[in-house]
Order: C-alpha cells, then sequence, then structure tokens
C-alpha cells in the first residue's frame, strides 16, 4: 500500500511498474536508482536493504527517462 508521502515497498512498486524485484534491485545496486532520491530507509520501517522504501513516481519518471533515451538495460 502506497504511504501519502510516495513512499512504498518494493512489492507494491514492482507489482505497480510491472517490474521484476530483481531487476528493482538490480537498478538499485548497480546505481540506476538513488538513495535518497528513489529509496531510503526509514526509522522503525527499514531492517535491511530489501526493506527499504522506494518513492514510486521518482522512480517510475527516471525508469521512463532512461527507457525513452535508449539508456534502460532491462533483465
Amino acid at each position: 500500500m502506497a504511504r501519502k508521502d510516495g513512499w512504498v515497498s518494493a512489492k507494491y512498486l514492482t507489482e505497480t511498474l510491472d517490474i521484476d524485484r530483481a531487476t528493482l534491485f538490480k537498478y538499485r545496486d548497480d546505481g540506476t536508482l538513488k538513495l535518497g532520491t528513489h529509496y531510503a530507509a526509514f526509522p522503525g520501517v527499514t531492517f535491511s536493504r530489501d526493506s527499504y522504501l522506494w518513492h514510486l513516481q521518482s522512480v517510475k519518471k527516471h525508469l521512463q527517462k532512461l527507457e525513452k533515451a535508449g539508456e534502460l538495460v532491462a533483465t
């Protein structure tokens, strides 16, 4: 479920954007998505890298931009 401020779980993000969880984490790990802008840790919510919250609109906009520019490498 989405929070009021736009931050969502990885599960919600992958289902909403129809991308694979492994691909999402690849984009996190290779620097395609940036800490603070696209994903973040929140006290009391984040217990590991797998529980980061994701900013739905920022991720969607960034991936669309990269895809349009031909810079997005999907797996």
